[in-house]
């Protein structure tokens, strides 16, 4: 990182590079959209006790500090809520592996090299995460964390309680990558109230479920119904030693054979919770870019979102989950 000291001597200033980079960002999007991006109000929540930004700092005051290296003109906050704070070193060593949460991370530096105007960084569980406490209201906020019911759980909260008018969540586990939209008033989920609308699309009903996605999609339905369950900790997901009963729920959830997901996948997902770097990197810069067009009301914004291209398996990829069509 570029100290301050080598910063424009006037002070707080963008050095020459920080400039072309701002200057090509007006070409590419507009004076408009350059605008409404520095003055957004961006949150990102990690589900986590480690204020871990794997190559942004290990701890709150580094991440605030090189935050504020990359764009000097950007209103930053990190925090670390008080029940993580009060976590010993020993149990946040196991949080989230070595690497430290690295999809956020892309994110977060995508977002700040971007010109994002306000951006609020949080850390801390999900089980007593108290984002009214701690979380101000924002346009837009993404949610990193390892479990499918858990980071739902707190995209409905953030929509509920008004802190975010649009809200992406996330994660990465191994080769496995998957994001999903949420947006308060979504007519694809106004007719059910059984459904979670971050996540409808993995409690559909067979009859309603979409088949144009990659068996990432798949993998992730049976996952949902066993947190759902009551497998696996809202803080982690499932580990491996869960794998039977996740292999013997996906008969049950997906009964067309060349529709679920194969061991080789099960396993992949299962085996590791620590995220590998190109994957983070793709599925960062991609939600990076759907905040950015949520800022700016320009493009369409994705559906849901899955990729697993680490492993070499035909059916690796991306997909969009088709427009979701609701019984009346």
């Amino acid at each position: 990182m570029e100290s301050s000291s080598g910063r424009a001597e006037e002070g707080g200033g963008l050095t020459r590079e920080e400039e072309a980079i701002l200057d090509r960002q007006i070409r590419v999007w507009g004076v408009d959209t350059q605008c409404a991006i520095r003055n957004a109000k961006v949150a990102v929540i990690v589900l986590s006790s480690e204020p871990n930004l794997s190559f942004l700092g290990t701890t709150k005051e580094e991440i605030h500090r090189n935050l504020v290296d990359m764009n000097p003109r950007m209103a930053v906050k990190v925090l670390v809520s008080s029940a993580s704070e009060s976590v010993g070193s020993g149990a946040n060593a196991l949080d989230s592996g070595h690497r430290g949460h690295v999809t956020a991370a892309e994110v977060v530096k995508n977002l700040t090299l971007a010109g994002v105007g306000h951006l609020e960084v949080v850390f801390g569980p999900a089980s007593s995460l108290d984002l009214a406490a701690v979380v101000s209201k924002h346009d837009v906020a993404v949610v990193f964390g390892k479990s499918v019911v858990g980071i739902n759980r707190v995209a409905e909260s953030l929509i509920s309680g008004g802190l975010a008018t649009t809200v992406f969540s996330s994660s990465v586990r191994g080769g496995c990558g998957y994001a999903f939209l949420r947006r308060p008033n979504d007519p694809a989920f106004s007719k059910s109230t059984t459904l979670a609308a971050a996540l409808g699309s993995l409690g559909l009903g067979q009859i309603h479920r979409p088949r144009k996605v990659n068996k990432m999609y798949f993998l992730l339905r049976v996952v949902y119904a066993h947190e759902k369950s009551g497998g696996g900790g809202h803080e982690k997901g499932p580990s491996l030693a869960e794998k039977d009963a996740i292999l013997s729920l996906a008969h049950g959830e997906i009964p067309e054979e060349n529709l679920r997901p194969p061991e080789e996948l099960v396993m992949n997902y299962l085996e590791t919770e620590e995220e590998m770097p190109a994957v983070s990197a793709i599925i960062g810069g991609s939600l990076a870019q759907e905040v950015i067009k949520a800022i700016s009301g320009k493009g369409e914004l994705m559906n849901n979102f899955y990729f697993f291209s680490a492993y070499g398996s035909k059916d690796s990829g991306e997909a969009k989950v088709e427009k979701l069509a609701l019984a009346e």
